[in-house]
C-alpha cells in the first residue's frame, strides 16, 4: 500500500517491535535502530529512508544529536517519540527541526495516523516521478534520467534537485 522505508530507533526491543508491527500492517518498509550511531549508520546507507521515528534517551548518541546530525544532511520528516515530555524538551526537539513529538505511552493507531499525515504533508506519498524538460526523476527509486540516460547524483545533490523540482516557479531563498 505504501511501500515508504521507515527508520525506528529506540533503545527497547520491545517498543521497536511494537511500532514496527503496527506500522507494517499498514504496509510501510520497516527498518530498526538501537541507537544513534546505529541510526545515522543506517540512514546514511540507505538512501529511500522516508520518515524517521526516533526516541530521544538512547546509550551513545541521544536523540536530539542524531537528529542534529540527520538536519544537517537532509529534511525528511522526523517524528520524536519519547518518554520526556517536559515543555522544555519538546520545544527543543521543534528547534532542531522535528516534524512532530509524540509522548510515551501513546496508542499505536495514532501513532500510524501521524505518521501518514506527516508524510502526506510532505509529499512522500505524492507522485513518485517528476518530469521536467527532459528530467525525469524516480523519488522511490532515487533515480535521474536526463533525456533517457541515468545519472548518477549523490544523496544531496538528488535531494536538491527534487527540491528544485518540486517548487519550481517558486523564489527560494538559501
Amino acid at each position: 500500500m505504501n511501500d515508504c522505508k521507515i527508520l525506528v530507533v529506540d533503545d527497547e526491543v520491545r517498543m521497536r517491535k511494537l511500532v514496527k508491527d503496527f506500522l507494517i500492517r499498514q504496509g510501510y518498509d520497516v527498518i530498526e535502530a538501537g541507537d544513534g550511531e546505529q541510526a545515522l549508520d543506517l540512514f546514511f546507507e540507505d538512501k529511500d529512508i522516508a520518515l524517521v521515528l526516533l526516541d530521544v534517551m538512547m546509550p551513545k548518541l541521544d536523540g536530539y544529536e542524531t537528529l542534529k546530525e540527520i538536519r544537517q544532511y537532509s529534511q525528511v520528516p522526523v517524528i520524536m517519540l519519547t518518554a520526556k515530555t517536559d515543555e522544555k524538551d519538546e520545544l527543543k526537539g521543534f528547534e532542531l527541526g522535528v516534524d512532530e513529538y509524540i509522548a510515551k505511552p501513546f496508542s499505536p493507531k495514532i501513532l500510524v495516523a501521524r505518521v501518514d499525515a506527516v508524510l502526506r504533508r510532505s509529499g512522500v506519498t505524492g507522485d513518485a516521478v517528476l518530469e521536467v524538460a527532459g528530467i525525469k526523476v524516480d523519488k522511490s527509486a532515487h533515480q535521474v534520467f536526463i533525456d533517457e540516460k541515468p545519472v548518477d547524483l549523490s544523496f544531496k545533490e538528488f535531494e536538491l534537485l527534487v527540491y528544485f523540482l518540486e517548487n519550481k516557479g517558486i523564489a527560494l531563498s538559501r
